[in-house]
C-alpha cells in the first residue's frame, strides 16, 4: 500500500435518532484511533471508541467501561444502539471466556476477538491471504510485519477507508476454534459487517474525493 498524503474531512453532526455504535477497546491508542476515523463520517451513526482506563485492559474492566459509557450516553438496545468489545487473545484467554458469558446477558453486546492482536485486522486491509511466517500467534511478529508491508506504517487518518476490503479478506481467512479465532484470524469483520451499511453512502463519497490512484487503497 503506498503512503498517501494526509487528508481530512469535515465531521458531520449526528441526527438526533442516530445509532450509538460503541466500541470498547482493549488498547488505549491504536484501536480507538482506528475507529475514530468513522465517527462523523455519517449522520446516521455515532461511532464511540472507548479506550482502556489507566492502562487497565482486562476484559472485566472493559465491561465496567462499557456500562459507564452506556449510562453516560443513555444508550439502549431497544433503539438500535450496540456495544462491541475489540479484544486481543494474547493476554486474556481465560478472562475472555468470562467476557463472552457476560455478553450473553445482553442482546446488543458482542465480542470481536483477534488472535493474537489487533494488527491482524490491520493486515487484512492490504492482504488477501494469511502471511506465511511461522509464528502467527506472536504479537511481536505481527507488529513489525504489518509496519513493513505498509509503506510508512498503518495510518489511522487514511487507511481505515479500506474497511470493506479488510472485512472481505478477514472473513475469507477467519478460522475459529469454538467461539475464538485461531492464530492469524480476527472476528472484527463481524463488527465491520454491521458498521459498513450505516456508513456506506458516505464512505463511497469519501473514496471519490481521492484525486489519484496513489491515494486509493
Amino acid at each position: 500500500m503506498p503512503k498517501p498524503g494526509k487528508f481530512t474531512y469535515e465531521k458531520k453532526e449526528s441526527f438526533r435518532d442516530a445509532f450509538y455504535f460503541i466500541i470498547v477497546c482493549e488498547g488505549q491508542n491504536r484501536e480507538p484511533e482506528y475507529f475514530r476515523f468513522f465517527d462523523g463520517l455519517s449522520s446516521r451513526v455515532k461511532v464511540v471508541p472507548v479506550g482502556n482506563t489507566d492502562g487497565n485492559s482486562s476484559p472485566m474492566q472493559l465491561i465496567n467501561n462499557a456500562i459507564a459509557k452506556e449510562e453516560e450516553l443513555d444508550a439502549r438496545a431497544d433503539r438500535g444502539d450496540c456495544v462491541w468489545f475489540v479484544i486481543d487473545t494474547d493476554r486474556w484467554r481465560d478472562q475472555i471466556r468470562e467476557l463472552r458469558k457476560e455478553c450473553n446477558s445482553y442482546s446488543h453486546w458482542k465480542v470481536a476477538q483477534s488472535n493474537p492482536c489487533f494488527e491482524v485486522w490491520l493486515y487484512y486491509h492490504v492482504a488477501k491471504m494469511k502471511p506465511e511466517f511461522a509464528d502467527l500467534d506472536k504479537c511481536n511478529k505481527w507488529k513489525p510485519y504489518v509496519h513493513n508491508i505498509i509503506k510508512g506504517g498503518f495510518n489511522p487518518e487514511i487507511h481505515p477507508i479500506a474497511i470493506e476490503a479488510a472485512c472481505a479478506n478477514a472473513k475469507e481467512n477467519c478460522e475459529e476454534d469454538g467461539d475464538s479465532p485461531v492464530p492469524g484470524s480476527t472476528q472484527i469483520w463481524r463488527l465491520a459487517e454491521e458498521l459498513i451499511p450505516l456508513i456506506k453512502k458516505d464512505l463511497d463519497a469519501l473514496k471519490d474525493r481521492f484525486p489519484s490512484p496513489e491515494a486509493r487503497l
